[in-house]
């Protein structure tokens, strides 16, 4: 007779498979096979600065700095690169013209789409011994868990 199974053990089972993943997904072997496929030459922090840029669009550095969860003066160092790469582009604050704003340059955007999708293919490529019911389910939770996510960090 098999042990029953608990919701504290899924709980567990879930909680440390999140943690893998997340580990091994960011992990600089799989980033930088990434960033590769991609046809880029950034690292992997400054990846992470393009791509979250290509997500909240024009915004002061140190609004892009706190939504990767850095210190302003880290953001500097990436916006320094991406901008030496022709993917940045600094334009005036359209509410405070004495400061400004980065935003993704055409080349920036195409770039970030390259990167966008060498994860896809990637992501595919691990679901590919999925069916379309499991990779749905798999994508709705993540979703689902996305949200909560995102509502706790905003909170605070």
């Amino acid at each position: 007779m098999s042990p029953t199974v608990t919701a504290d053990d899924t709980l567990a089972r879930a909680e440390r498979a999140l943690t893998d993943l997340i580990r091994l997904f960011n992990r600089p072997a799989v980033q930088h096979r990434l960033i590769a496929q991609a046809g880029l030459t950034l690292e992997i922090s400054t990846c992470w600065a393009l791509a979250r840029l290509g997500d909240l669009g024009p915004s002061r550095p140190s609004e892009l700095a706190a939504s990767l969860g850095v210190d302003a003066s880290a953001i500097t160092h990436r916006l320094r690169t991406l901008e030496q790469a022709g993917y940045v582009e600094r334009r005036p604050d359209p509410a405070d013209g004495r400061a400004c704003v980065v935003a993704l340059s055409p080349a920036g955007q195409t770039a970030l789409g390259r990167l966008r999708g060498a994860r896809r293919a990637f992501v595919e490529h691990l679901l590919s011994g999925w069916d379309d019911d499991e990779r749905g389910a798999f994508g709705s939770a993540l979703e689902r868990l996305h949200v909560a996510l995102d509502a706790e960090v905003r909170q605070g």
